[in-house]
């Protein structure tokens, strides 16, 4: 007997190791399932002119102020055919890019379940970044940090269900959407009838995204587009762009964006345009030092976009020349931007208008 109860102990010990260890892996295996993400940047603007408000385009508007940039936190998991992506930040970089919302603290960028249907159809179903344009929003991403037009300009989000097919080198995605940069239709419209009667609405229609795609190894190009209405304002928009990126050496990189944009309204069949194109050239002198030029060149003679206080459109040819200097996990951004206007648009000292504008920037960045 007392063999028999030493043995049932000895096994009762072994089962409960096995046990412990086999919930010990299943649970690495599922930690594992996990990956998470992020970044934070800071950044310094002074205007030459050290006047606020030159700056046009998206995120870096303050003048001479050191700003606080946005900590991004982002978390994926997958299991089976399943993945979610959460993707959330925090600052005022976040803020502008959900300009439609309001009372806002820790924001959601980006927020959607993938159901990998087959090994080259892929659905999602949440909201995610646009794929319209060059640019992103995290600035680590980017080569420079200030935006371009294009980018500060076009939609930031779209919120729906899309479906991307990959066929060797080419891929064709396909969605419907809420109206662009909109989380929910169920915002509060006022709208004027023929009456005269102020009445309330949620934004009745949907748009339209889609993209056609080709990459290879060292080139890729997009062709990208949007449709669709923001009724009941009666405002019909449709845009088409494409960017293309081309690795010419180990060190040097050319990319491109070009973009048209047309909004129309029902009432008067009133239609406005702007257009953009950007070039982008990366040159990698050392594994730790690249240059970097941008040169955009933007086309609102139809006062499409609300760019200074005048009535009459114009063009606008936009220089920046940056560095960036990396180690690691970090990397240090020295900024500077010239722009030049077919309009006095801008301002220089004594509140006077003038036709261009220059500024120096810094930004420092950690990504993990």
């Amino acid at each position: 007997m007392k063999l028999f109860s030493v043995l049932s102990k000895n096994i009762m010990l072994l089962m409960l190791g096995v046990s412990g260890s086999l919930a010990f892996a299943q649970e690495e295996d599922r930690l594992k399932s996990f990956h998470f993400s992020g970044s934070a940047d800071i950044f310094y603007k002074y205007d030459f002119a050290n006047v606020d408000f030159n700056t046009r385009t998206s995120f870096t508007i303050p003048n001479n102020s050191f700003e606080l940039g946005m900590l991004s936190l982002k978390m994926t998991h997958k299991t089976g055919k399943f993945g979610l992506t959460a993707d959330v930040g925090v600052g005022n970089r976040v803020e502008q890019f959900n300009y439609t919302q309001s009372n806002t603290g820790l924001i959601i960028k980006q927020l959607f379940i993938d159901y990998a249907a087959t090994d080259k159809l892929t659905i999602t179903a949440g909201s995610w970044t646009t794929h319209i344009g060059y640019e992103l929003l995290d600035a680590p991403d980017n080569d420079i940090y200030s935006m371009s037009y294009a980018f500060s300009y076009g939609p930031f989000f779209h919120t729906g269900l899309k479906a991307n097919y990959v066929l060797d080198k080419f891929n064709f995605m396909a969605g419907i959407a809420n109206p662009t940069d909109l989380r929910s239709s169920f915002q509060k419209v006022e709208v004027v009838e023929v009456s005269g009667d102020v009445m309330t609405e949620s934004y009745r229609n949907k748009f339209f995204i889609w993209q056609i795609g080709y990459a290879a190894d060292s080139f890729n190009v997009y062709l990208n587009g949007q449709q669709g209405s923001y009724n009941p304002q009666s405002s019909n928009i449709s845009q088409f762009d494409i960017t293309a990126a081309c690795k010419v050496t180990d060190k040097l990189k050319l990319g491109l964006n070009a973009t048209t944009f047309e909004s129309k309204d029902d009432l008067d069949d009133f239609k406005k345009r702007w257009s953009s194109i950007v070039g982008y050239l990366k040159y990698g002198l050392t594994e730790h030092l690249a240059l970097n030029y941008r040169a955009e060149l933007l086309n609102n003679k139809e006062n499409a976009l609300a760019i200074g206080s005048g009535t009459v459109g114009q063009n606008i040819f936009a220089n920046t020349i940056s560095g960036t200097l990396s180690y690691g996990n970090f990397q240090l951004k020295p900024e500077i931007r010239f722009e030049k206007a077919t309009e006095p648009i801008f301002i220089k000292k004594k509140e006077v208008a003038t036709e261009s504008a220059g500024n120096f920037l810094i930004a420092a960045m950690y990504k993990f």
